[in-house]
């Protein structure tokens, strides 16, 4: 069995799309009136190389360098002299400039300077006005004076400033040196591009995963929904582009409603050349919701919401001597630069940092985590069993092999959540071992870097950890136990620090044996029908069992509350079975007796 790091960042009608850095939404003013512009310029810059990229990114390098979503190419894009400015009948001022890539098939933008005085608005959009992000205005300004917005679908972009009367356009900063061609983790882009694919090999550069990977809203997470919601996907700037990895925001004892910090966990080996500098990030994009809005993966794209910039806080030395062999502690602690939109829904995951915890399980409980494999939408993957395992020292990370699902390039850094949904790890290193060989290729038929054996960095090892020094920025005690409490868990909050009142699989213990029954029992005709009433709707997973404990069956039913649902169990043998009910409120069971 190989073992490598998972190097995931190392990973007809008109519309409008709300996948973007936090604005304030709206449309620009040329979509609301006649804007009669002689001339919008066009700066035309080259499309990165990436069928070279692809070349080398072979099995004797991937280990070695960051997994890219995007290539950078350098632009020398600004305000004014990149547009068209017009002056309406009250004062306002519209200008427009477009930015075009031949053959991308999304373009993101980084900005060097960026700075837009009250009154200025920023809008993004694509050449079919399918997709438009901002308004970006003055609350995005940073102090780092950089700023970057997410990819938009197609090889044009539109850049427009509207501007009030009142404002000294002396004051506008405005300009972007790089754009970032994006080739991967574009999935929820689809739906802007029309009847045209998003490339000429769109279905080999996206939705890169293998088949057998199971989307993060199927029913065997429905316990856990609050770690879904913590996982994120977090696009970090490499040497050439963007690098992929996925991530788990965390909670800590100091936090409360109003003075509420989101820290975001993920790999050391997540960013390449070991930066303990902010700067390194400010232009860091983090994705929450980046999934699918149901199990089978249809209808609706997956969804996306961005936030740009990132401070550093702590990690784990990363160099050019680190190997998948001595890594040890694979953490990195970064800090989100702005407070968390409710509308995301996002989790604060809480955590467990004890070294003795259970490493078996049973069902409804998993060990379980969520993340990005191949810069796709939000995966999940679960076990039963782990155990201790040495990377480089004793006792340094939890192996297991996967039951459902696997790990890949991309899932990097995501968490890894006990049977009681604390966070014990981050995922650091894997390989395959026994995988199907129905499950290596992905949907184009392409070999993906599949594995069912995973390392995750134990949370209890990298701590207090000690291995680069005793400074702060070496280990997450400090930040994640401010008042230092000796807290060995801390409970899951909302991203404003508020109580989260349903908790998922710790208040599972809900008895709902009275709102479900089976019928008929005996089964005679293969066909056990079940019949439910909730007070609200739920998610519902469903799993037979023989009298050994192997699971026969599967299923789920999203979203019911009342009625009822055949399960065909003709293809079990005769005998006595239990079948399992769990929701992310409680859990129920009942014993048929199958007699065909």
């Amino acid at each position: 069995m190989k073992r490598s790091l998972l190097i995931g960042a190392i990973l007809a009608g008109t519309f409008y799309g709300a996948h973007a850095q936090i604005s304030q939404g709206g449309l620009p003013l040329s979509f609301q009136t006649n804007v009669n512009f002689s001339n919008i310029p066009v700066a035309r810059y080259a499309n990165p190389d990436w069928d070279a990229y692809l070349a080398q990114d072979k099995e004797d390098t991937r280990f070695t360098k960051p997994f890219l979503a995007a290539l950078y190419t350098t632009a020398d894009f600004g305000f004014p002299q990149s547009g068209q400015m017009v002056t309406l009948d009250n004062g306002q001022r519209v200008w427009r400039g477009q930015i075009s890539i031949d053959g991308a098939p999304a373009i993101g933008l980084l900005y060097d300077r960026f700075n837009l005085p009250k009154g200025v608005r920023l809008y993004l959009s694509n050449e079919n006005h399918k997709q438009v992000l901002g308004a970006f205005d003055a609350e995005n300004n940073d102090a780092s004076g950089t700023f970057a917005t997410d990819a938009i679908q197609g090889n044009k972009v539109t850049v427009e400033l509207n501007i009030d009367p009142f404002v000294d356009i002396n004051a506008i900063e405005l300009h972007a040196d790089k754009a970032a061609v994006f080739h991967r983790a574009i999935e929820h882009l689809r739906v802007y591009a029309g009847n045209q694919p998003l490339d000429q090999v769109d279905d080999q550069l996206n939705g890169l995963s293998s088949t057998c990977m199971v989307n993060a809203i199927c029913p065997q997470g429905t316990q856990y929904a609050n770690n879904r919601k913590a996982t994120v996907q977090i696009l970090i700037p490499a040497g050439q582009g963007y690098s992929l990895c996925s991530g788990t925001l965390v909670n800590n004892t100091g936090n409360a409603v109003g003075s509420c910090k989101a820290y975001l966990l993920t790999a050391t080996h997540c960013e390449g050349t070991g930066s303990v500098s902010s700067t390194t990030f400010n232009q860091a994009l983090t994705r929450f919701n980046f999934e699918y809005k149901n199990c089978a993966g249809t209808g609706a794209e997956p969804t996306s919401n961005t936030m740009v910039g990132l401070n550093f806080v702590a990690r784990a030395d990363y160099n050019s001597n680190v190997s998948t062999n001595n890594i040890k502690g694979d953490f990195m602690l970064l800090q989100m630069k702005q407070a968390i939109p409710s509308s995301y829904d996002a989790v604060l995951s809480g955590w467990n940092n004890s070294g003795s915890i259970a490493t078996s399980v049973s069902e409804p409980k998993k060990f379980i985590g969520f993340h990005h494999p191949d810069g796709d939408n939000k995966k999940l993957s679960y076990t039963h069993q782990i155990q201790s395992s040495n990377l480089g020292a004793a006792n340094t990370h939890w192996a297991m092999f996967l039951e459902n699902s696997y790990g890949s390039t991309g899932s990097s850094g995501s968490g890894l959540f006990n049977g009681d949904g604390y966070l014990i790890g981050q995922l650091s290193i894997g390989g395959n071992q026994s995988v199907p060989a129905s499950c290596i290729n992905n949907a184009a038929g392409q070999a993906t870097n599949i594995g069912d054996y995973v390392a995750y960095s134990k949370f209890s090892y990298v701590w207090d950890y000690s291995v680069n020094g005793t400074a702060d920025n070496r280990k997450l005690k400090p930040w994640l136990d401010p008042a230092n409490t000796g807290a060995t868990t801390v409970d899951a909050v909302k991203s404003n620090c508020s109580v989260i009142t349903t908790t998922g699989i710790r208040t599972a213990a809900k008895d709902l044996s009275d709102n479900i029954s089976v019928y008929p029992n005996p089964v005679t005709d293969g066909n056990l029908v079940v019949q439910y009433n909730f007070t609200s709707s739920q998610d519902i997973n469903v799993k037979v069992y023989d009298l050994s404990g192997k699971e026969g069956y599967t299923t789920g039913f999203a979203k019911v509350q009342n009625g009822n649902r055949k399960l065909d169990l003709s293809g079990l043998s005769n005998g006595m079975y239990m079948v399992t009910f769990s929701t992310e409120e409680g859990f129920a069971s009942k014993k048929i007796m199958l007699r065909k």
